[in-house]
């Protein structure tokens, strides 16, 4: 850094209260020096030009100290006010309508004897507020004032971290997340339309009874189970009342997945029970051992189901006490009815029509979420989108100030 043209000249730090300086400038980086040499205040403040591109007021930054010969914190001439050495740097600080002395955030440290950093004095605080509005209001009268505005400008645009660069960039990245997002909901919301668009499916009509086989897990033995299934045309699921006896009986609900965002449900899922009731149940739940059952089972990978597997279905506690444990026989029985019941739904001949018509139940449920988060993206985008215009017409700015 070479500084120029040296000047002795007075701060006014106060209506009666000046302390002198000597100023000088680097024309090459636009930056100016006031070696302060008062009896209480003595040490450089360097002046850096940071006009804002495509804005007309001018700010600055004022750093305790002159560059220093090697990196470091350390600067070399640090001011030291009355015994107190400060370190820091505060701005920008607009020129043209610098603050009062009480909201002129100076943000020195202290730099105590043993080299350790602690909070400015109170006092040395306002000491150093005041010499710092002093040197950037002489700053803001220099009449080579454009001349280092544009000198900086042209310094900085050598820089690799050329102001503005970084955020037209950063604006460019959020841009690009937000729209990534949009394109990933709106993907979903095509895969819903296009679930909207199909023809309505043509469901079966189901016989009055079925033969469905499932596995006796008191005696590992194939074994006949007799339902009477209902279609449930809306939801595309079908309710199958199971009448075996004392030991078990019941509805259960088998369908595609529930509780899954896919356009096109897959999987097989089973409740126990039919229409919900006031105190979360639902009416008709089995009975299994003489104990009322309740949970459901999603299954979302129903190619791997086979009656054996899995051996023991999660989720199933009973409707009385859910804390009391099911005894193994209950547990084995209810999840041997309701792995056959699944795989009943999973190869029945009309599933794709039962999972499309499960599939245009959802719609509107489905669509809520997307859509929103689309709306909200929009908005987003939209602000996103100034940023980088602004950001473009800075940088812009910038260039023309260092042309």
């Amino acid at each position: 850094m070479s500084f120029h043209s040296p000047v002795e000249l007075q701060l006014r730090v106060g209506p009666t209260v000046t302390v002198p300086a000597v100023g000088s400038f680097d024309r090459f980086t636009g930056q100016a020096r006031y070696q302060v040499t008062g009896d209480q205040v003595r040490g450089s403040f360097i002046v850096i030009p940071e006009m804002t591109p495509g804005q007309d007021a001018c700010a600055v930054r004022v750093v305790y100290g002159d560059h220093p010969a090697q990196p470091g914190d350390e600067r070399v001439d640090e001011p030291r006010i009355r015994r107190t050495r400060v370190r820091g740097e505060c701005g920008p600080l607009t020129v043209d309508a610098l603050p009062g002395i009480p909201r002129l955030d100076v943000r020195g440290q202290w730099v105590r004897a043993d080299g350790t950093l602690a909070p400015v004095p109170r006092r040395t605080a306002w000491s150093l507020a005041e010499i710092v509005r002093a040197v950037a209001a002489h700053w803001a009268t220099r009449p080579n004032r454009e001349g280092l505005v544009r000198a900086a400008a042209r310094h900085a645009s050598q820089q690799p971290d050329m102001p503005g660069q970084a955020a037209r960039q950063a604006a460019e990245r959020e841009l690009e997340s937000i729209r990534a997002q949009i394109a990933e909901h709106w993907a979903v919301l095509q895969r819903l339309e296009e679930v909207a668009q199909a023809p309505a499916p043509r469901l079966p009509v189901l016989p009055r009874v079925v033969r469905v086989d499932f596995l006796d897990s008191a005696t590992g033995q194939t074994r006949i189970l007799t339902a009477r299934p209902t279609l449930n045309a809306h939801t595309g699921t079908i309710t199958y009342s199971v009448g075996a006896g004392a030991r078990l009986h019941g509805d259960f609900v088998v369908g595609p997945v529930r509780f899954t965002q896919d356009a096109l449900p897959g999987g097989v899922s089973v409740q126990l029970g039919s229409a919900p009731l006031p105190d979360g149940g639902r009416d008709n739940e089995p009975v299994v051992n003489g104990l009322r059952l309740r949970g459901s089972w999603n299954c979302t990978n129903a190619q791997t189901l086979t009656h054996a597997r899995p051996a023991l279905v999660p989720g199933i506690h009973r409707a009385d006490d859910p804390r009391q444990p099911l005894s193994d026989s209950a547990v084995g029985r209810i999840s041997s009815v309701i792995q056959a019941l699944a795989i009943a739904y999973r190869d029945h001949s009309d599933v794709d029509a039962l999972r499309l018509a499960a599939a245009k139940s959802r719609l509107g449920q489905l669509r809520q979420a997307p859509a929103q988060a689309v709306a909200e993206l929009r908005q987003q985008e939209a602000t996103a989108l100034n940023r980088l215009n602004a950001s473009l017409e800075a940088e812009a700015a910038f260039a023309s100030l260092s042309a």
